[in-house]
């Protein structure tokens, strides 16, 4: 069964409220990280706070995130907790830090 985080959480649910960024600027990641921070693992979803703002495209992303039920711990591999998150994020509806695109296979960078 796909899951889907707009399925997950609700994306009205959510509150989210975008900052404002310098729009063409390019995420700064490297390898499978952003700011130092490692794509993968478990993630919860916050409003506020976060240690990465997501934006969830159907093209173009910065990395391709697969929602698993088990461990997560490849690049691209995200699975949703409740506690005990290794990074929280927070989807917003533009201007994300990074950009995200949720797969059924394949995770991790374009």
């Amino acid at each position: 069964m796909r899951r889907h985080l707009w399925g997950l959480c609700g994306f009205a649910a959510l509150s989210v409220a975008a900052t404002s960024t310098v729009a063409d600027e390019e995420p700064d990641l490297v390898g499978c990280s952003y700011l130092g921070l490692d794509l993968y693992g478990e993630v919860i979803l916050v409003s506020d706070d976060p240690d990465v703002r997501v934006e969830i495209v159907q093209k173009d992303p910065d990395i391709r995130v697969q929602w698993v039920n088990r461990h997560a711990g490849s690049c691209g591999y995200w699975r949703l907790v409740g506690l005990g998150a290794d990074f929280r994020v927070q989807i917003v509806p533009e201007n994300g830090d990074i950009k995200i695109q949720e797969v059924e296979s394949n995770p991790g960078l374009p």
